[in-house]
C-alpha cells in the first residue's frame, strides 16, 4: 500500500509540473505581449493625433488679418460694417472692415477659431434662416431677389489679394467657419445660390495693415494702420 501510495503522489506531481512547464508561460506570454503593443500603439496614436490638434494654427503666438464684408442681395449692396470694438478672446474688429485674428484664450485657437466667435464680439448671429444684426436688424432668408430665393451664405477667398474664385461657399454650420489662414476675405450674404458675390470692399485697407501689396510682401508697419475716423460712411 505504501508503495502504491507514493506512485500516486508521484504521478500527481508529475501532471502539475506538466500543466506548468515552459510551453504553457509561453502560450500565456505571447498574447500577453500582443496586447500590450496594441495598447501602446493605441495610446502613441492618440498623443499624435491631440499633438497634432494642438499645433493647428491660428495659435496664441499668431496675429492674422482677413477683409470682411455684408451683401444684400435686396439692397443689392454692401452694408455698413461692424461698430463694436468689444473683444473678449482676441477676434474683433476695430471699425475697419477686417477681422483682427489673434487669439488670447486657447478656447478660440485651431478649430474653434471661427466666424461665430468673431460676430459674437460684433453682437451679431448667424444661422440659415438669418444674419441677425446689432439694433435688431436682420437679413432673412428665403425672400425674392431676381426671382430666385435668397439664402444665408459665407463665401471665403483663401487670399484677398490674389481673389479669383472662392475656395469655399457655406450654407450650413455658417458660425462654425474657420479662419485658415493670414490674409483671407470673407463675404457674409444674402443672396440665391450661385449668385456673384463680390469680395469685400475693403481689401487696400487690409493691405496697409499687413503692409503687403498686390506684387510685394514686406514687413507690416503699424503707423500705416488706420484709425476708425479715416473711414466715412458706406457709399461716400
Amino acid at each position: 500500500m505504501g508503495k502504491a501510495s507514493s506512485a500516486k503522489k508521484i504521478a500527481r506531481a508529475e501532471r502539475a509540473g506538466a500543466t506548468t512547464g515552459p510551453s504553457e508561460r509561453r502560450a500565456i506570454g505571447f498574447p500577453t505581449a500582443v496586447g500590450l503593443i496594441i495598447v501602446l500603439g493605441l495610446g502613441l496614436v492618440i498623443f499624435a493625433r491631440a499633438t497634432r490638434d494642438a499645433e493647428v494654427t491660428p495659435t496664441l503666438q499668431d496675429h492674422w488679418h482677413a477683409a470682411y464684408g455684408i451683401w444684400d442681395c435686396v439692397a443689392d449692396s454692401f452694408l455698413p460694417v461692424f461698430q463694436s470694438e468689444y473683444d473678449p478672446e482676441g477676434i474683433h474688429s476695430h471699425q475697419d472692415g477686417l477681422i483682427h485674428i489673434h487669439p488670447f484664450t486657447s478656447s478660440v485657437t485651431g478649430k474653434q477659431a471661427q466666424l461665430g466667435v468673431f460676430l459674437y464680439a460684433m453682437g451679431a448671429e448667424i444661422s440659415e434662416e438669418a444674419l441677425i444684426l446689432p439694433g435688431e436688424q436682420s437679413l432673412e432668408a428665403g425672400v425674392d431677389c431676381g426671382g430666385e430665393e435668397a439664402v444665408i451664405q459665407v463665401v471665403r477667398w483663401a487670399n484677398a489679394f490674389e481673389g479669383g474664385d472662392p475656395a469655399e461657399v457655406a450654407t450650413e454650420n455658417l458660425d462654425e467657419v474657420r479662419f485658415l489662414d493670414d490674409i483671407e476675405a470673407f463675404t457674409i450674404a444674402r443672396a440665391p445660390l450661385g449668385a456673384d458675390i463680390p469680395m469685400p470692399d475693403r481689401i487696400e485697407i487690409l493691405e496697409g495693415v499687413t503692409g503687403q501689396s498686390r506684387d510685394v510682401i514686406t514687413r507690416p508697419n503699424t503707423s500705416d494702420i488706420p484709425g476708425p475716423q479715416d473711414f466715412g460712411t458706406e457709399g461716400e
